[in-house]
């Protein structure tokens, strides 16, 4: 009898272990896939001229050609893309996605960061990289320097 609440014991024990690890392998994210931008906060709201000041630059106008682009992670290539609103002439849409650049990258977890390599020169280090999921969408938030703001933004992206 004593044996058989061992096998019992070590059987539930077993796939127990056994749920978790698929689980945990289902909801691990990884950075491979198409994004678009959400979000760009900066911590010191910018002012623009037009009496508002914004915190989140996605929300300033005429920058809506710059954030429907999108991002899209390969397993070894970061492809940047238009989007559907042309920076030549603001109410004009563009049907076609075309390049905007090709980059290799490099995703280090440990570190969180993400170096983005132009024919194996450094142009751009993401830090504070951060993936998960939001209403069953995987996100990817990071911060990067802004010359043109005078500070770090955080970004913040949604799967397609």
């Amino acid at each position: 009898m004593k044996n058989k609440i061992t096998r019992i014991m070590l059987l539930t024990i077993l796939f127990s272990l056994m749920a978790c690890t698929k689980e945990a392998d289902v909801l691990e994210p990884n950075l491979i896939g198409l994004y678009r931008y959400r979000a760009a906060h900066v911590n010191n709201p910018i002012n623009m001229g037009n009496g508002y000041y914004y915190l989140d630059l996605t929300l300033i106008p005429g920058n809506e050609c710059v954030f429907d682009n999108t991002w899209e992670f390969k397993a070894d290539k970061l492809i940047l893309r238009e989007g559907e609103t042309s920076c030549e002439n603001d109410s004009q849409m563009i049907s076609e996605n075309k390049i905007i650049a090709e980059y290799d990258y490099i995703y280090v977890k440990e570190n969180r960061t993400i170096k983005i390599f132009n024919k194996n020169i450094l142009v751009e280090t993401l830090r504070n990289v951060k993936l998960g999921y939001d209403d069953n969408k995987q996100t990817l938030y990071f911060d990067l320097w802004s010359d043109t703001a005078d500070q770090i933004v955080n970004y913040y992206l949604e799967e397609k």
